[in-house]
């Protein structure tokens, strides 16, 4: 009995540990080969997501820490600064990792810096970033946890500023995502990590320069030619044995922008090609060949008419969107299907004059569980009062809240009423005494005639 009690719980601890496959965002859409951990595609202009593979499991990040090294560093720091690099800012260095082979005592402005830590991907500018732009790596770190947990990152801890190795380090697909989102927004962000080559001034310590090539082989054929795609735009890579082939980057065509986001990716068995290149190209090219932008809906459709009371030479009027409405759905999806949720303010109709362009009532627009929005709707043109119908009505509903009983007038009625039955009792009383006069007046009348005769 035991057993069969607990045999559910497992079964369901055992399906919420099991990965989520990957899914399009829509049905009826071809599929993607992606391999990798996780992975997200996701359309940057209205957060919509196209495809997600375990966007919330927790993975190391690797060197895509640095592009919030780098926001941060933009965001808080003078590109111009000069900053010199300390003994203390190699203190977790490790053999064999990325580097711009900057030496202690060296002066370096905090742009260059930046291009050191996402071309080549140099772990020691990270910490000469840090300490210059908070006074010490540690409160720096506490800067680049409080900044993710700001856009939303809850599933994110950052232990240092590099992405080398650590468990207590990491971070989700879907938390990266929200991470680039806002770099997109800092345009000195995106023209460093778009950058494919650059030579840096010379130093005290390196009198030749630098020559810096990105290690993001999307936007470069200098080394890996196989790798390249025309539409990408930056952004950083990372690899570590533990975290695998990472990349996030961003394509741009046909006005569309897409963010794709590829933690855990390996390299391929046959080929040796590094599979975050290769399912990064795929997703933006699947997304643009099965997504685009349509109208899905005109600011010219007239959604719904409702009656114009005392409106002159008009008495119906129709509602239209306010605004028209793209958004980027399927290839193959027919603006009509797109389900229409109507509401109007004053259904029975409106009291003129109205103008063109009130607000009279909203559309909200789903398909498929997408909510797309919702649109205020509008007058389509303006109604002007008839001063001569609204004198009739006015006098009609004067009229008629005398007469109807509950009217808001009822108590004028009520108050014809008394006066009318006071007038009758008054002349019925001037009646019976005008007729007692009478009667008076003609026994008087014969009292003194029988008396003359």
């Amino acid at each position: 009995m035991k057993r069969k009690k607990r045999t559910p719980i497992v079964f369901l601890l055992i399906c919420l540990l099991l990965p989520v496959p990957g899914g399009t965002a829509y049905d009826g859409l071809p599929g993607v080969d992606i391999q990798a951990r996780s992975a997200l595609l996701v359309h940057a202009q209205t957060d919509e997501i196209l495809y997600q593979h375990n966007p919330h499991i927790r993975r190391e990040p690797a060197s895509i820490t640095k592009m919030l090294t780098a926001l941060l560093a933009l965001e808080h720091g003078g590109l111009d600064d000069i900053v010199t690099a300390e003994e203390g800012d190699f203190f977790d260095m490790r053999t064999g990792g990325s580097t711009a082979n900057i030496a202690a005592g060296e002066e370096m402005t905090l742009r260059d810096l930046i291009y050191c830590a996402m071309l080549p991907s140099a772990n020691e500018a990270c910490n000469i970033i840090a300490r210059h732009v908070a006074g010490s790596v540690e409160a720096f770190l506490e800067m680049m946890n409080l900044r993710m947990a700001e856009l939303g990152g809850d599933n994110t801890n950052i232990t240092n500023t590099h992405g080398l190795p650590d468990p207590d380090h990491y971070t989700t697909a879907y938390d990266v995502y929200l991470l680039m989102r806002e770099c997109l927004n800092n345009p000195e962000f995106m023209v460093i990590a778009n950058t494919e080559h650059i030579v840096l001034a010379p130093t005290n310590k390196t009198p030749e320069g630098r020559a810096l090539t990105t290690t993001n082989h999307l936007i470069t054929r200098r080394r890996f030619p196989d790798y390249i795609y025309p539409f990408a735009r930056g952004v950083k890579t990372g690899r570590t044995a533990n975290a695998g082939r990472c990349l996030v980057s961003t394509a741009e065509r046909d006005g569309i922008t897409l963010i794709s986001v590829v933690l855990g990716a390996s390299v391929d068995e046959e080929t040796n090609l590094d599979r975050s290149f290769i399912e990064t190209r795929d997703l933006f090219e699947w997304g643009f060949a099965n997504f685009t932008m349509k109208r899905i809906l005109s600011r010219t459709y007239q959604l719904h008419g409702i009656p114009v009371f005392q409106g002159r030479d008009e008495d119906r009027i129709f509602l239209v969107p306010e605004r028209s409405v793209e958004a980027l759905v399927p290839i193959y999806l027919n603006p009509e299907d797109i389900e229409r949720r109507i509401t109007v303010f004053e259904p029975d109709g409106v009291q003129a004059p109205v103008t063109a362009g009130t607000v009279l009532g909203e559309v909200r627009l789903i398909y498929g569980g997408r909510d797309y929005g919702t649109i205020p709707l509008v007058a389509n043109k303006t109604v002007e009062r008839d001063a001569r119908e609204a004198i009739q009505d006015g006098v009609g509903d004067v009229i008629d809240n005398i007469l109807r009983p509950g009217g808001s007038l009822s108590w004028i009625r009520w108050a014809l009423l008394c006066i009318v039955a006071l007038a009758a009792i008054y002349i019925l009383f001037v009646v019976a005494l005008n007729k007692n006069r009478r009667r008076r007046n003609m026994r008087a009348a014969n009292y003194r005639g029988r008396k003359r005769y």
